[in-house]
Parts: structure tokens; sequence; C-alpha cells
């Protein structure tokens, strides 16, 4: 059961929905969500996350692109560098946790 509880970290980001900060949705849900996918993953899977992280920004973008196709064209059209960022900080910010949860995972075993 413990090895499917890390893939509730990478679901975590997709909370940022609810949440209108931007801080929160690019920084703090990444952060914690590689946080708890760090705690309960393995040397291998430590190395995948910024791949991992990959999923909620997919799911993120067909999200918006059932709910509006044209608008999310013309967003990623005129602020390429926003949507750049925005992928960029989330792998950042998740890799980094899942640092921080695999780190915090050696203290606790030992």
């Amino acid at each position: 059961m413990l090895k499917w509880v890390k893939y509730i970290g990478v679901a975590l980001p997709l909370l940022g929905i609810a949440v209108e900060s931007h801080w929160v949705n690019v920084v703090l849900l990444p952060f914690l969500g590689g946080v708890v996918f760090g705690l309960f993953a393995t040397r291998r899977d430590l190395l995948l996350s910024p791949i991992a992280v990959l999923a909620p920004i997919a799911a993120v973008l067909l999200y918006y692109a059932a709910i509006d196709l044209p608008r999310l064209m013309r967003f990623i059209y005129l602020f390429p560098l926003f949507v750049l960022l925005w992928i960029v900080f989330w792998a950042v910010f998740f890799t980094l946790g899942a640092l921080a949860g695999r780190l915090l995972s050696q203290k606790i075993k030992t």
C-alpha cells in the first residue's frame, strides 16, 4: 500500500486549482507534493521525479484545453515565457521537495 502513497504527492500540486495565490500554486504545493513523493520513493524514483511532475502539468493543460481551448492557445501564444516558467518552477520545486522528502525518510529510518 505504501508504494502508492508517493503518487498522492504527484497529484498534490493539482490542489492549486482551489487556491488563488500564485506562490502557493507554483511553489508551495509542488514542494509539498515532492516531499510526500520523496518520503515513499526509492532512489530510482527520486531520479525520475522531474519526469513524474510532468503528469500533473499535463493534467492542468488538458483541463484548461477541455474548458476553453482557444483561450488556452491564445494565452500560450501571448505569454510563452509564463508557461515555461510555470513548468520549470513546478519541476524544480517538486524535485527539491522530493530530495527533502528522501532525506527526511533516511533520518526517520535511522
